[in-house]
């Protein structure tokens, strides 16, 4: 209903619809980067489609792929180190989010054809994150690292490989022309999952894990003795926060108006 509500303003007015992609990249924020790094950033892509309802307002579908991934050894924290664990990921991701620009947006008028903007909207997205083990990577869900395969003995669940996110962020779009468009653009995803990194609670007794002391998931639920003494003992805090993990995508974009339509008024 709250969407309803706010696309009524829109009825009647002129329409400019853009289709358009968009590159940069994307970074991580959670357990094993808990302090904003970006020491890691990896790439991203995107296609979109944008509905500019007025001069103010917009709507952008779009669907992005990225890789998200973070190394315990590139920590300035010395339990992060001594942790020594790491992941890397996939993301795809399906958003709609509403724009509002801070001045007129107009094609139409030269000296309104530039905006910065903010946006909001909601996401769905997937990932499944995996760790390198003697020179071969194992996706982390399955072998739930933290008591997730014996939830009657951890009393932990396996966590959703898709799930939901709230873009939030803002950026600054130019109209070359009538029809050729360029911006720059940079967004938070806040998600309600702690579990993209594959951390989130604390270390998992054996007795959780799929073939006990002696099988892929302990040894990857535990990674310290390979550089120091080891500190996974059950029960012990794995995670550096108790925060959700976020992600970010941040880029440059060019579309290109391909028809307007005026709307029947009321």
């Amino acid at each position: 209903m709250v969407g309803v509500a706010i696309l009524i303003p829109f009825i009647g007015n002129a329409q400019m619809h853009e289709i358009g992609a968009q590159v940069g990249f994307a970074n991580y924020f959670g357990d094993l980067n808990y302090n904003a790094s970006f020491v890691s950033v990896k790439p991203m892509g995107g296609i979109f489609y944008r509905t500019n309802f007025d001069e103010r307002w917009s709507l952008k579908s779009s669907f992005n792929y990225g890789q998200l991934a973070f190394d315990d050894k590139l920590s300035k924290n010395d339990f992060n180190r001594q942790r020594n664990l790491h992941f890397k990921t996939d993301v795809m991701e399906l958003a709609a989010m509403l724009e509002l620009n801070f001045l007129e947006f107009n094609k139409r008028k030269k000296d309104k054809r530039w905006s910065p903007y903010f946006t909001i909207g909601i996401a769905v997205f997937y990932f499944n994150p995996q760790a390198k083990l003697n020179n071969q990577w194992y996706y982390l869900q399955p072998l739930g690292t933290e008591g997730q395969t014996d939830f009657s003995y951890s009393g932990v669940k396996k966590y959703k490989l898709i799930d939901v996110a709230i873009p939030i962020g803002g950026g600054f779009k130019y109209s070359i022309n009538k029809n050729w468009n360029i911006g720059v653009y940079g967004g938070l995803r806040v998600t309600f999952n702690d579990y993209i990194d594959d951390v989130g609670g604390v270390y998992a007794s054996p007795l959780s894990l799929p073939e006990g002391s002696r099988g892929v998931a302990y040894q990857l639920a535990d990674r310290s003795g390979e550089v120091g003494a080891a500190i996974g003992a059950p029960g012990r805090q794995r995670a550096s926060s108790s925060k959700s993990d976020f992600y970010m995508f941040a880029g440059f974009s060019v579309s290109y108006t391909i028809f307007r339509m005026k709307c029947p008024s009321f």
